[in-house]
């Protein structure tokens, strides 16, 4: 029986403004793993429906993909495939793979005028997986790992946003190649969780295999207590709940697919116990200390780098990790490979 704990984080999540596909797609992947079937059935029929608690799209192109969140949109075909819902993704995939847009050999965030050729890490979560579980095998590979080609640093952390449409050497000031070029948390956890999530339909390629265990090595020497920070090497940075449950999610999912050994198992465990400990409102559900908006730390931004609480990410991350750990969920058990639509 789906615990009751679990369908409080969901449902505490969908009551906050959920104005991305990732956010959606972090709940909808939620419900899936932790058996809320019902709930996830609900808002996949809102979402074909275009009816309910979704983002709205100023160009939807078919049900699913839209313009210009393009990769945002993309991240709810895997959980349509989950849920049953194959002649809907079916439909979805070539309307993505023609709408598409690539720069530096991976595919942009968004089609906005404003972030041309920008690199977001979060698309490591929001394409790969659902190409995956599509039976775009090479293309999905292809874009999780020139994704850490382009994002990390040397020793394997995730930087948050690179221009790379604009040359290095062509740049002023640097300022319009790194966007954002701290380890932002959320960051490391998008693309974790886009590589476990990735591998759990496809066998895990040697050179895939070897960055996302150098960015696991790297973040496993950075959690303090359990926690991890929004910039995950900066000691001043605040505490990010939401990134401490999506890199926890990263390490135990990857530890029962047999890409990481119990160590760090121990330490998605450690992460769990410690933001239901510090940052957890049982009563409710909530996830306190979530790091809210975008860390754009290098151009004045409206986003505010302040903490928040309940943003979907997190509700759906931390309903994810839980379910893992204290509900004695395996992934391997579920067997999504047999779900690969090639």
């Amino acid at each position: 029986m789906p615990e009751i704990i679990v369908r409080k984080m969901l449902e505490r999540g969908l009551r906050e403004p959920i104005d991305t596909g990732g956010k959606h797609a972090a709940m909808l992947n939620g419900m899936h793993l932790s058996g809320h079937t019902d709930m996830l059935d609900e808002q996949l029929q809102h979402t074909l429906a275009g009816t309910g608690n979704i983002p709205r799209s100023k160009n939807p192109i078919g049900r699913i993909v839209a313009h210009p969140n393009i990769s945002d949109s993309m991240s709810r075909i895997r959980p349509l495939v989950l849920a049953g819902y194959e002649k809907e993704a079916r439909e979805a995939l070539p309307i993505y793979l023609k709408e598409r847009v690539e720069v530096a050999g991976t595919p942009v965030f968004s089609t906005a005028p404003s972030t041309p050729g920008w690199i977001f890490a979060d698309t490591a979560y929001m394409v790969p997986p659902s190409l995956a579980i599509m039976g775009e095998v090479k293309k999905a590979q292809s874009d999780l790992t020139r994704t850490y080609e382009l994002l990390a640093t040397p020793s394997g952390l995730i930087r948050h946003v690179l221009n790379a449409s604009v040359p290095e050497e062509d740049s002023y000031c640097k300022i319009d190649v790194w966007i954002d070029g701290t380890a932002w948390g959320r960051a490391n956890g998008w693309w974790l969780a886009g590589v476990v999530d990735t591998l759990e339909v496809m066998p895990a390629d040697d050179k895939l295999l070897a960055m996302f265990r150098k960015s696991c090595e790297s973040l496993l020497a950075l959690q303090e207590d359990g926690f991890w920070r929004a910039t995950v090497d900066d000691s001043y940075s605040l505490i990010d709940s939401s990134a401490t449950v999506m890199i926890g999610y990263g390490f135990v999912k990857g530890w029962q697919l047999g890409l990481l050994d119990q160590t760090y198992e121990q330490a998605g465990i450690r992460a769990l116990e410690y933001v239901l400990r510090h940052h957890f409102d049982l009563r409710d559900g909530t996830l306190h200390h979530q790091q809210k908006g975008p860390l754009i730390v290098n151009v004045a931004s409206p986003n505010p780098r302040y903490l928040s609480s309940a943003n979907p990410y997190g509700q759906g991350f931390l309903a994810s990790l839980y379910t893992l750990v204290a509900a004695g969920v395996n992934v391997r058990d579920m067997n999504v490979r047999s779900l690969d639509l090639r």
